[in-house]
């Protein structure tokens, strides 16, 4: 048994509009995806595919917040955890696919994703502890 610590792992969108870039969530960016002019055909299809998989395998988290917890300013934010190594691939399946509709998709990692608040088989969801993702 390893004594690393775990690393989580976040898929995030950006759009930008104007100069201000706001956070898109992945399976909201499937609309936008579909709604571009640059989306290519076979990249919907993967998306829509992918969707529907986490839509049967993703439980929607139950809480995004202690609520007035001191210090923590910002809602919880939900992140893989490593072992969630199939729904971690389909992410990245998903990823590609937005990206080839001009949709970009960073992957950010922590050790660290904050007071966890609520937390099933694949994902946490946590409130950031000072740092924004």
């Amino acid at each position: 048994m390893s004594n690393l610590p775990k690393t989580y792992i976040r898929f995030v969108c950006f759009q930008t509009v104007g100069r201000q870039r706001s956070r898109l969530g992945m399976f909201k960016a499937i609309d936008e995806a579909v709604e571009s002019e640059h989306a290519e055909s076979w990249a919907i299809v993967e998306a829509r595919h992918q969707a529907a998989w986490f839509d049967a395998n993703l439980a929607i988290p139950k809480a995004f917040s202690v609520g007035g917890h001191t210090g923590f300013g910002q809602p919880g934010l939900s992140w893989f955890k490593p072992t969630a190594t199939e729904h971690i691939r389909r992410m990245h399946s998903l990823k590609a696919a937005l990206q080839a509709c001009g949709i970009h998709v960073e992957v950010l990692t922590t050790r660290d994703p904050g007071l966890i608040v609520w937390q099933d088989e694949h994902q946490v969801v946590a409130e950031p502890r000072g740092r924004t993702f």
